[in-house]
């Protein structure tokens, strides 16, 4: 499913992709929350827009905005700099560290949409109850950062491998999808030059220290064997 192009106002979604989409969250079985945190920048109008035309096919979403001076952005830990920021809420009202920075747009909005899909299950790991256990070990705060862009056919599967680890252990995981050209900085403070490109973190003395970082979308054994061995968890 793609985003329609056109300029801010016009609807994003056209007719055929409403349908789609609708007919996918149907599968929803409880509702899921969606907030936004805002920056004066178009990005920040495109992604609210998004969020609240995919509000409007199905009352299983629910999006509420705030600009990112808003307190709420520090309760959610969002740095002040990097907006669009999104967060989701499962069924149950719980943040389970899944984050959006930018918009989740092109290849990424199938992502979104499973994202949603599975937090309205409350969260619903798809990963093998032996890499889950595994992800439960983890008992140090983590911060995985997946680059990505719209037209990669392999960024979905990495973020969704992240958003997956979040909510096996949202305690200690956060994992955060990054559009690559809306962050340009980020991209060249992490050395990003092909995607996806994912970072781990490990939060020592209250500073995130690059522990592991590989490139390309893992199958989920070789993943998990990644991010452990990162986070040094044998």
């Amino acid at each position: 499913i793609k985003i329609s192009g056109g300029k801010f106002m016009d609807r994003l979604l056209d007719k055929k992709t409403s349908e789609q989409v609708g007919e996918l969250l149907n599968k929803m079985t409880g509702k899921v929350e969606i907030i936004v945190f805002k920056g004066n920048n178009e990005f920040s109008a495109v992604a609210e827009q998004l969020f609240t035309e995919i509000s409007q096919i199905t009352d299983k979403v629910k999006v509420i905005s705030y600009d990112i001076t808003s307190p709420v952005s520090d309760e959610f830990e969002i740095d002040k700099l990097l907006t669009p920021a999104s967060v989701m809420l499962d069924s149950q009202g719980n943040d389970r560290g899944v984050r959006f920075y930018g918009i989740p747009s092109g290849h990424e909005f199938s992502t979104l949409l499973q994202d949603i899909l599975a937090m309205s299950k409350n969260g619903e790991v798809e990963f093998s109850q032996k890499n889950i256990d595994r992800i439960k070990t983890i008992d140090k705060k983590v911060r995985i950062r997946v680059f990505v862009t719209p037209t990669c056919p392999y960024c979905p599967k990495a973020v969704i491998s992240a958003h997956q680890t979040a909510m096996a252990n949202s305690e200690m995981v956060v994992a955060e999808m990054f559009e690559a050209n809306e962050f340009s900085n980020e991209s060249q403070k992490y050395n990003v030059s092909s995607v996806p490109h994912t970072i781990i973190e490990v939060k020592e003395n209250d500073d995130w220290v690059k522990t592991g970082e590989f490139i390309g979308a893992y199958p989920e054994d070789n993943y998990i064997s990644e991010l452990m061995q990162a986070i040094d968890i044998k």
